[in-house]
């Protein structure tokens, strides 16, 4: 019995993806086109194509698994008997005598077309990784992003983007033009907006009065609306409020929002400002 795994040089625990590509590159090696007159490629095409054609097919496989493992003798398997390579490469839409091939686009791209689809569309998997880069705001609230495939001639796809992705996360796609393609996601920089995990945190602005007498100020989320939250009277520069349930929302939990207050300290005070502001200095005791 012909062993085809060694014909085609992958180990019995191959993928499928493994023999396609193999053969694939066997094929641009011995194909007779590339070796005219050359009767030894010729017979060396055909037994590697035997073996993919029996290999490639998940029944034929398993048959000639079982034989192999039964201890099955000589080259006669049921899955390979009355090979003809006429009929396999015409399987794939091509014809001609002797399994001629031609493509306008060369050999290369005949392969191509063979087995990931016209135009060769297809790239190694190394190929497939491709950076997108998104607003914070996309990969907070999620939603679809258009973007531009330039390895495969500006081709323009779509992808939805899972609310609370975040930056450096691959999000995996299938497009039936190029097959898999691994998407990391790079998120820009917010002004505004910082995140740890699940929360969020941002800065608010309060003046000295605010913080001293006790107000409300306006405080704007990841979300696009703006919610009144309120300072206490005496509240310190730097103190965090947190608003919860307002920072990342997944399908398994919701994050929290950290508030810090910041506050402006005049720069220039007027002499009856400065008057007033000793005054009040002094009936706090405090020393300058």
């Amino acid at each position: 019995m012909k062993d085809y795994y060694k014909i085609l040089g992958v180990p019995e625990s191959a993928s499928s993806e493994d023999i396609k590509a193999a053969y694939k590159n066997l094929a641009k090696k011995y194909h007779p086109d590339r070796n005219p007159g050359n009767k030894q490629s010729e017979e060396k095409f055909k037994e590697m194509s035997e073996a993919y054609n029996i290999l490639s097919d998940v029944k034929k496989r398993k048959e000639y698994d079982t034989m192999r493992r039964f201890g099955g003798q000589g080259s006669g398997f049921s899955g390979s008997d009355n090979f003809d390579l006429n009929d396999f490469m015409r399987n794939f839409g091509f014809s001609g005598q002797n399994a001629s091939f031609r493509s306008s686009g060369g050999f290369s791209d005949l392969f191509d077309e063979m087995f990931f689809g016209k135009g060769g569309a297809h790239t190694s998997e190394a190929d497939q990784r491709v950076e997108l880069t998104i607003t914070f705001e996309k990969s907070i609230q999620g939603g679809e992003v258009d973007f531009t495939l330039r390895q495969h001639g500006n081709q323009n796809l779509r992808v939805k983007i899972p609310a609370g992705i975040q930056d450096g996360e691959v999000l995996r796609i299938q497009n039936p033009n190029i097959g898999s393609i691994n998407l990391t996601i790079r998120v820009q920089p917010d002004k505004a907006f910082t995140r740890k995990g699940i929360d969020i945190y941002a800065d608010v602005q309060a003046n000295l009065a605010q913080l001293m007498l006790g107000s409300s100020v306006r405080v704007h989320t990841v979300y696009g609306n703006a919610i009144d939250v309120k300072i206490q009277p005496g509240t310190q520069p730097g103190t965090i409020l947190k608003l919860s349930g307002f920072g990342v929302k997944t399908s398994r939990n919701h994050g929290d929002m950290y508030v810090t207050i910041k506050t402006k300290i005049p720069g220039h005070l007027n002499k009856h400002q400065k008057e007033l502001f000793e005054n009040f200095a002094k009936s706090l005791d405090l020393k300058w």
